[in-house]
């Protein structure tokens, strides 16, 4: 990156422009781009810099590469009055949501409840993004995902989970939303990649090397894994996450 070069200050709309262009320019047919597009801009607009152009690059290359198909249209399936189901077709998730969003609100204030549930999508990104568009159309939502394994307990050096985020988002009778968006882990990986870029010095309890033990060095810790917060009670939450997205 050029440190010289002076920054350029985009608007929402200019910036989801430019996310789309990009999209299509990898391959990305016009529906996966819109949801990526806005998926994006949304997290970065929410200070999610690593999960929003900071995470573009990935899907682009998996475009460009097919480990993402770019063109993939989600089936989107009824199978319960208040469980839509859906494959995504080895695509994006964010197109799969937007496929389901209008019968998931609609049975959520119909029934009371519902459930959308997703399988063969590529990452979802960040996963308040979910959350903080149902609580917007006046829903209380529980979001979870897992994902390849990164994150074990104390006295372990085996990866046991991922990092397996959980959200949650609700909005006050005066419009505005609470929303809460973590990891299960001390801290999210792209930290742990950031500091091993840099070469920098990792707090204490973030993380082990691969004999399993606590590690400030980002670059060994990379041979090792991520460890829980909170210990156990992490982890607890981390083998929740893990039976309600994939159990």
């Amino acid at each position: 990156m050029d440190n010289d070069k002076p920054e350029k200050r985009l608007s929402l709309a200019d910036a989801t422009a430019f996310a789309h262009q990009l999209c299509l320019a990898h391959g990305a047919s016009h529906a996966v781009a819109s949801a990526l597009a806005d998926a994006t801009v949304s997290a970065q607009a929410h200070g999610q810099h690593e999960l929003g152009f900071g995470h573009l690059p990935d899907y682009l290359s998996g475009f460009a590469t097919g480990r993402i198909a770019p063109a993939a249209e989600p089936i989107v399936t009824q199978v319960a009055p208040a469980m839509i189901r859906c494959d995504a077709g080895r695509g994006i998730a964010q197109l799969g949501f937007d496929r389901a969003f209008p019968a998931l609100c609609s049975n959520a204030h119909q029934l009371g409840i519902a459930l959308f549930a997703q399988f063969n999508a590529f990452t979802c990104g960040e996963l308040g993004y979910y959350t903080r568009r149902l609580a917007r159309e006046g829903l209380v939502a529980l979001a979870f995902t897992n994902g390849p394994p990164l994150l074990t307990v104390a006295g372990q050096s085996r990866p046991l989970y991922s990092t397996n985020p959980i959200a949650f988002a609700a909005a006050s009778a005066a419009g505005r939303l609470l929303a809460i968006d973590q990891a299960s882990s001390a801290t999210a990986y792209v930290n742990l990649l950031r500091a091993a870029e840099a070469g920098e010095a990792i707090p204490a309890g973030w993380a082990v090397d691969a004999q399993g033990n606590e590690m400030c060095s980002a670059r060994e810790a990379l041979r090792g894994t991520l460890l829980a917060f909170g210990g156990g009670r992490g982890a607890n939450i981390a083998l929740m996450v893990e039976v309600l997205a994939a159990g």
